[in-house]
């Protein structure tokens, strides 16, 4: 009984109901198919590259001790990883660059009608590129919305960090040489990559939880709209049913005079003679 007048409620304040369940789920339908439609929002592929950073050996050097060759490649490996190099600008034009040179190989690779994506853009590189480090090692990771568009990346920043990533670090490595020479040779900064791109493999992409989210708005709308529906409910006093006099009074309803016709109706059907 309970749950019969509940659902007589909702259907008498419906128009409480619908509006704000409807604008709600517009706007959700809307969010979703704007990230449906938008490549690598809710997967996207991501392939990573491994460096080893360190200092360059070269016999020519002044210095034969390098202080603690470990603990300043670990240094660089650092700054690397938290100074904005491999995201700048300048970086991931030299990537983008770079890709237009390594385009036979993305062919064989990939085939020639490969989606390489945005690939010309050095700001969605930039955005796409994430790193970490182990010691010495520095792991660059890249998403992007097509697998051939990552691993292009993943492969050309390993060539440009092998052949340029020390001119992106500032200071030149300079430690007191054991001997005085006239012309003192230090040692410089290097990369080396270590293996080949990894193969693309699917993950979550950036809006990846944002369905779930748009799902649980919609209940709460839902949740909402219903209770303030009952709150409308509430501080309307108008009686409409002997169910709900009987219920009031607590007495029993002897009679009940029915609604007025319309005007303009003959409710009456009277039966046409022979």
């Amino acid at each position: 009984m309970e749950l019969r007048a509940y659902w007589v409620i909702m259907k008498r304040r419906f128009w409480v109901i619908f509006p704000i369940i409807l604008i709600v789920a517009f706007y959700a339908a809307y969010q979703y198919y704007h990230i449906y439609k938008t490549p690598g929002m809710l997967k996207e592929y991501q392939s990573a590259i491994t460096i080893r950073v360190g200092l360059q050996a070269d016999s020519r050097n002044s210095d034969k001790n390098y202080a603690d060759y470990l603990s300043v490649s670990e240094t660089l490996a650092d700054t690397i990883v938290s100074a904005p190099i491999i995201n700048s600008q300048a970086f991931a034009t030299e990537v983008s660059q770079q890709i237009r040179s390594d385009m036979d190989q993305i062919t064989q690779r990939y085939g020639s009608q490969a989606d390489l994506g945005n690939w010309q853009d050095p700001a969605a590189i930039s955005a796409a590129i994430s790193t970490s480090r182990v010691h010495s090692l520095v792991t660059v990771s890249v998403n992007w919305n097509t697998p051939a568009g990552a691993w292009a990346i993943a492969h050309a920043i390993g060539e440009v960090s092998a052949a340029h990533l020390g001119t992106y670090l500032n200071d030149d490595i300079r430690t007191t040489p054991t001997s005085v020479s006239a012309n003192p040779v230090y040692p410089m900064v290097s990369a080396r990559i270590i293996g080949f791109p990894s193969a693309p493999v699917l993950v979550a992409g950036p809006a990846a939880n944002k369905p779930g989210l748009l799902l649980a708005l919609l209940l709460v709308a839902c949740t909402i709209a219903i209770a303030l529906a009952f709150f409308v409910e509430y501080l309307d006093d108008r009686i409409r049913s002997k169910e709900e006099v009987e219920q009031l009074l607590q007495l029993p309803c002897l009679g009940e005079i029915p609604p007025a016709p319309t005007p303009g109706k003959n409710t009456s059907h009277s039966v046409p003679a022979p």
